[in-house]
């Protein structure tokens, strides 16, 4: 019952100013033209669109928190139970994320008849939005009473997301850093979005174990 009153609010204030969905929209019309606007190829389309959802989810899950801080102060009070509040935060995050995966690939026009191409496809675009969801509710500090923590922290891991696997001197580590970047070049090198399956089950292990860490850290004592 909690769960359900406190994930309703979650979702309610997730779609009440359309930031959500008109970010959303914009990452489908990129679907849709990318490839004639830029003449580019379906595989860096696609790459385009991992970012594009990365940061559709990392910037729509920090909106959402912001609205939570102010919002939902006394809800929480009603509720009073922590961890209702913290699985109802991971819920949205698989639920908002799922449909933007879906949607984004449907309307990508990578969608075809190989299943197998479809399902890696939609589950790597849904494991990168989780990953930038994670990020948000890592430092969703920024929106209480260490600000500057949370927004240095969200700049630090979006830095490392994007250069882990590019930069050489971090290569023998970038097993610590989110795996977006990872993504990226692997899909470059070998162009087949089957390829990803491997490494979309890392990143999305990855979004996890924040959303394990962000839940201790922000557990009253």
């Amino acid at each position: 019952m909690k769960i359900r009153i406190l994930l309703k609010s979650y979702l309610q204030m997730f779609f009440q100013d359309f930031l959500y969905l008109t970010m959303l929209f914009g990452m489908i019309v990129v679907g849709l033209t990318a490839e004639n606007l830029f003449n580019i190829s379906p595989v860096k389309k696609y790459s385009l669109l991992l970012m594009g959802a990365f940061f559709l989810a990392l910037f729509s899950t920090m909106h959402l928190y912001y609205n939570d801080s102010r919002q939902n102060k006394y809800l929480k009070q009603r509720v009073a139970s922590y961890w209702a509040d913290t699985l109802s935060q991971f819920l949205v995050a698989i639920i908002v994320n799922l449909f933007s995966g879906i949607l984004i690939f449907i309307f990508s026009l990578i969608l075809n008849r190989d299943v197998m191409l479809d399902m890696v496809g939609i589950l790597t675009l849904v494991a990168v939005g989780f990953l930038g969801s994670s990020i948000a509710t890592l430092f969703k500090t920024q929106w209480g009473k260490h600000s500057s923590l949370g927004q240095v922290g969200i700049l630090i891991f979006v830095y490392l997301a994007l250069s882990g696997s590019v930069i050489g001197l971090l290569e023998p580590v970038d097993w610590i850093f989110p795996p977006l970047s990872k993504l990226i070049v692997t899909l470059q090198t070998s162009p087949e979005i089957t390829e990803l399956l491997p490494i979309a089950g890392q990143t999305f292990l990855y979004g996890l174990v924040l959303f394990a860490i962000s839940s201790l850290i922000y557990k009253k004592k």
